[in-house]
């Protein structure tokens, strides 16, 4: 016969269990590159609004996460872009490498403003071509890093412009380790590299990436947190049991 005083003790320690749940995916947040602002090289600070087109962006900062382009010589105003680029009504981020004809972009780095680490989820690919307003080659190669490892994939190859081609939406499982807890994370074009444009939207933090997504990590998925708790709830059960 099961002891009433094991069950509720259990129960106790399930509900903490899910309040862990409910904090942690609070503070999730999702970038879509619209109400934030934009710092340019002349000092002037725009707001984005699925709108505009913002040109020369040193740094965009949005939910408290800051997008910061550097640049292998003096840009031009076409290396780095935010806002309604591909004139669909949907900001995003796109810049051009310093490797092509059209920008001098070199890096283009994210962190949280104050400092603290975060996990990220996922994001979705914009534009990663050799020919500017055309399609990929298949030799763009351009690669993601953070803080703990450089070069931990290449994006894969996408035609210029949002909707004009596949969109991939990268999702990074939540046990990589190379993505969780970090403190920066960065986009570099690798030498050999036909890339000249890239672009960017929808970035997740702190929170899993969409099961639609493609892991280009293969990093096995990890349960998901409502089966992890029936899982835990189980496991208490059986031990209660047991005693």
């Amino acid at each position: 016969m099961l002891n009433i005083k094991r069950i509720s003790k259990s129960f106790v320690l399930c509900l903490i269990f899910i309040s862990l749940l409910i904090s942690h995916s609070a503070l999730s947040t999702q970038i879509d590159f619209t109400g934030g602002t934009a710092t340019l090289t002349n000092g002037n600070i725009e707001t984005t609004n699925n709108s505009d087109v913002f040109q020369n962006v040193t740094t965009y900062i949005e939910s408290g996460f800051q997008f910061e382009f550097f640049f292998a010589s003096i840009p031009n105003s076409f290396s780095s872009i935010v806002g309604d680029y591909y004139s669909v009504g949907n900001d995003v981020t796109h810049m051009h490498w310093d490797e092509g004809i059209f920008g001098q972009v070199s890096e283009l780095k994210v962190s949280k403003v104050d400092g603290s680490t975060f996990d990220l989820g996922g994001f979705k690919i914009t534009s990663n071509t050799a020919t500017g307003g055309g399609p990929a080659d298949g030799n763009e190669l351009v690669s993601i890093n953070t803080n703990k490892a450089n070069s931990i994939f290449n994006l894969g190859s996408d035609d210029w412009g949002l909707n004009s081609g596949a969109d991939p939406l990268i999702s990074i499982n939540p046990s990589n380790m190379f993505f969780d807890d970090i403190s920066w994370l960065s986009f570099t074009n690798d030498v050999g590299s036909s890339a000249v444009s890239l672009g960017l939207d929808d970035f997740f933090f702190d929170e899993a990436g969409d099961p639609n997504g493609i892991d280009p990590t293969g990093i096995v998925n990890v349960p998901l947190p409502a089966t992890t708790l029936l899982l835990l709830w189980g496991l208490i059960l059986l031990m209660q049991r047991r005693k």
